[in-house]
């Protein structure tokens, strides 16, 4: 089963997933917004907004983050014209970063000042960069959001509309990682602009231990563990060689003590309890011990 919820959204009145159930997605993809506003609004009630929005407390230097959809339902943020291509329903996990990407407010928003009452995010402080960065990778182990994207973040407003940076039909379709509402096609927009994607890519990528630490260019490095196949392959009726590999990884670690015989390729209620006595072994996992390999349980248990 996939996570739902973001640890420690606030959701209340900000909910509305009763009122728009979405799409169930299988997410790979996570586009990034800015508000173009300092507060956290009600999008139309529901019909035009995203999964979370993010509202940097700057004092506290931290996210307060609030959620409006599970993540593994669609949202309503992006436009998404008819005979075209699919774009909130496209396994999408969509955030608004409240604030601006728009130059005219760089310093300044009427009687406000950047960096103490907003984030003007191409010039984001290192802090709130670090809170994003988090974010990712939190996308990245819990929901299995490739760490990769665009190289192109074109500034504001030479972001809006058509441009270079804008993808194609094909290539939103096939694209898995971190982009921008600015990439998304059939849209206009251009937000979030010349958010430093490079350096927040890095940061993130650090956090799930996907760089190596300095000097250690010669040292073995860990088998990494194959590529999660996704959701789908396991539970009840499923019967694969994903199936098979999972329990004999199980077994490896000392986690197949319910296997009467195999493991095998046919899911059985074995299987579950095993993976259930392995997530309730790691700290990670403990939050949702369901039994269903996810892309974190994936990850931990081939180590």
């Amino acid at each position: 089963m996939a996570t739902t919820l973001y640890p420690g959204a606030i959701r209340g009145t900000h909910w509305y997933g009763d009122t728009y159930e979405g799409d169930l997605m299988d997410p790979n993809c996570l586009v990034l917004h800015t508000t173009e506003g300092t507060g956290v609004v009600s999008y139309s009630n529901g019909a035009a907004a995203p999964n979370i929005t993010v509202l940097p407390s700057i004092k506290a230097k931290k996210f307060v983050i609030y959620q409006h959809f599970a993540l593994n339902r669609s949202a309503r943020a992006l436009v998404n014209a008819a005979g075209g291509v699919e774009t909130n329903t496209l396994n999408a996990i969509q955030v608004e970063l409240v604030g601006t990407c728009d130059p005219a407010h760089k310093k300044t928003w009427g009687r406000l000042k950047a960096g103490v009452d907003y984030i003007y995010w191409p010039e984001a402080p290192a802090w709130a960069l670090d809170a994003l960065a988090e974010l990712i990778a939190w996308m990245h182990s819990h929901m299995g959001i490739p760490l990769k994207g665009p190289s192109k973040w074109p500034a504001y407003p030479s972001s809006y509309g058509s441009t270079s940076a804008r993808m194609t039909f094909a290539e939103w379709n096939a694209f898995k990682g971190v982009c921008g509402h600015l990439h998304v096609p059939e849209n206009l927009h251009g937000d979030p602009g010349n958010l430093p994607f490079a350096k927040i890519l890095a940061k993130a990528k650090a956090l799930v231990g996907k760089t190596p630490a300095a000097g250690a260019g010669q040292a073995k490095r860990p088998k990494p563990a194959p590529p999660f196949p996704g959701r789908s392959y396991f539970g009840p009726g499923k019967n694969n060689a994903h199936v098979t590999a999972l329990g004999k990884q199980l077994v490896k670690k000392g986690y197949g003590k319910h296997y009467v015989s195999g493991p095998g390729p046919k899911w059985s209620d074995a299987d579950r309890k095993n993976v259930r006595d392995f997530q309730l072994s790691r700290r990670e996992l403990r939050g949702d011990p369901d039994g269903l390999p996810g892309p974190l349980t994936w990850r931990l248990l081939f180590s």
